[in-house]
């Protein structure tokens, strides 16, 4: 997947409609963040009945990446957490923002101040507005607290200006660990289709779990750390690697990295083809799964494998920098490091006796849809390609086309697209010219990858690849839109590529699975799968070129 940001502080209003609400009298507690595999600060928070409403106030402390984060918020609410009043001090690496939030005849009225300067700007609020502020992880629980339905049920909100949010319960159990039981109430919050979220309450209201897996984020109440590994949601287990063929966990030097993965290869025969998969953008781990136990885990990588290898192909997949059993660190590695990786990985399967060296084939998804060519136009000898939702234009233009879709999809207006489009193009052009962004620090191994991404043209380099060549895209996708595929094959047949085909899946999205029409929301759901269909073609195709 493309993109390594994190997001800054972003006030939202949000509008709940009359709901007979289960919100907690008085509250407290404080929450444990961790993001990936790593400690990511907490959140002390607290909520109050006040004598015609609700107090609410959290402070929070968020380490991530190169990204610190301090924040405090107290809110005004009225009996429905209706937004009346609120004030925010955020610090985000040294930078602070004071932000004042009133109601003043049907519209919310902000006045932010950084750096001794300071501006207004107000937007009609609806009177059952609930305010939901990034980087607070209390206030996605009030959404849970808001909802008044049986298990099953659904309820909209309306999030202000014009964002959708869906609330679902989606189970009411009890749960045990060591013979003490608990009731949990579990929610999923659709923002937007562009965050997936859960979140488990205990009978008092109490946030126990939050979870954020596009994120690989996930925090658990400090009184409850017991109970974390039990509040899951369920997920159909992957069954242990099969007898019909061989699973070698293998090592392989890139430099002066070691990097980690999983070959699997058929029982007999041979010498076999072989395939690399290459992951996309941030840190996944050989099955294309975010590292951590709050992270996405729809084992995407897994499943090819499987597949492919049923199907006599050989396949080496392998934790990225810095993930699960690999070296090195994936913030410091620029796009040329990755492409070093794979080339590594192709001539780490040269060296072995039971892969044929004439028949290895690169996949590569999404950022790997880019590197995959790289590779073969400098290695003659890779017999072909599959590129799953790669790109066709520099990352600078992608970032900026996801950009203006998102804010599209949050309900902006063409004022809003505009400036959150201006704002990118400045960011980017930045990176271009090698000055430090604006508002944001990036380690110089993140500019590196920047840089090298915006200064390479994927489709200049695709019509230098003269392999057969598979482009697949899914209809669905928000990332990187089917357009893309589009243009890569016009590209191809301007040349005249002998061989290559562009396949789209109108109703996949961007992991090759069903869309639920929920956008980048839709990638929470831990039992969503690679399409079979899309499995079948694939194998098809890679099967029908790699005859010996």
């Amino acid at each position: 997947m493309l993109g390594r940001y994190v997001a800054g502080a972003l006030l939202v209003l949000v509008s709940a409609g009359p709901l007979k609400a289960q919100i907690p009298s008085d509250l407290s507690g404080r929450l444990l963040f961790t993001f990936g595999t790593a400690d990511g600060g907490g959140e002390t928070y607290f909520i109050k009945r006040s004598a015609d409403g609700y107090q609410l106030g959290a402070d929070v402390e968020i380490q991530v990446s190169t990204y610190h984060i301090v924040q405090h918020i107290e809110v005004e609410a009225g009996e429905r957490l209706q937004f009346r009043t609120a004030e925010v001090r955020a610090t985000v690496n040294g930078a602070t923002t004071l932000v004042g939030l009133t109601r003043r005849n049907g519209y919310g009225v902000e006045e932010r101040t950084t750096g001794g300067s300071t501006s207004a700007d107000s937007s009609e609020t609806p009177e059952s507005s609930v305010l939901l502020t990034n980087n607070v992880i209390i206030h996605i629980a009030q959404f849970a607290w808001l909802h008044d339905g049986e298990v099953g049920a659904s309820r909209e909100f309306l999030a202000f200006p014009r964002v959708p949010i869906t609330a679902v319960l989606e189970d009411a159990s009890v749960v045990t660990v060591d013979g003490a039981s608990l009731s949990v109430r579990r929610y999923y919050l659709n923002v937007a289709n562009q965050l997936g979220a859960y979140v488990w309450l205990a009978d008092d209201g109490t946030p126990l779990k939050i979870s954020v897996p596009l994120q690989a984020f996930y925090a658990v109440s400090e009184a409850h750390q017991e109970w974390a590994d039990v509040l899951v949601v369920p997920r159909d287990q992957p069954e242990p690697e099969p007898s019909a063929y061989d699973a070698e966990e293998v090592q392989f030097e890139s430099g002066a990295i070691t990097l980690a993965g999983t070959l699997t290869t058929p029982k007999s025969g041979g010498p076999w083809p072989a395939a690399v998969l290459i992951t996309g953008s941030g840190a996944q781990d050989r099955d294309e799964n975010s590292p951590g136990p709050g992270g996405l885990q729809l084992s995407i990588f897994r499943t090819i494998a499987d597949t492919l290898t049923r199907r006599g192909i050989a396949v080496l997949r392998y934790d990225d920098r810095g993930v699960g059993g690999s070296g090195g660190s994936l913030a410091d590695a620029g796009l040329s490091d990755l492409v070093g990786d794979v080339e590594s990985a192709v001539g780490y399967l040269r060296g072995r006796p039971e892969i044929d060296d004439a028949r290895i084939v690169l996949v590569g998804h999404s950022e790997g849809g880019i590197i995959a060519p790289i590779v073969a136009v400098a290695d003659r000898r890779v017999a072909a390609l599959v590129l799953m939702a790669g790109t066709s234009a520099p990352l600078d233009s992608v970032i900026v086309e996801q950009v203006v879709l998102l804010t599209r999809a949050a309900g902006g207006d063409s004022a809003d697209v505009a400036e959150a489009r201006d704002a990118t193009l400045r960011f980017m052009l930045a990176i271009r010219e090698e000055r430090e962004p604006e508002d944001v620090e990036f380690s110089a191994g993140q500019q590196k990858w920047l840089r090298e991404h915006i200064e390479h043209d994927p489709l200049a380099t695709l019509c230098e690849v003269d392999v057969p060549l598979l482009i697949v895209n899914g209809g669905q996708d928000v990332q990187v839109a089917p357009e893309h595929a589009r243009r890569m094959g016009a590209a191809l047949e301007e040349v005249g590529h002998p061989d290559y085909e562009v396949r789209i899946f109108p109703e996949l999205n961007h992991l090759f699975a069903v869309s639920r029409g929920e956008g980048v929301a839709e990638y929470a759901d831990p039992n969503a799968e690679v399409d079979p269909q899309f499995l079948s073609y694939l194998a098809d195709w890679l099967v029908t070129r790699l005859k010996p």
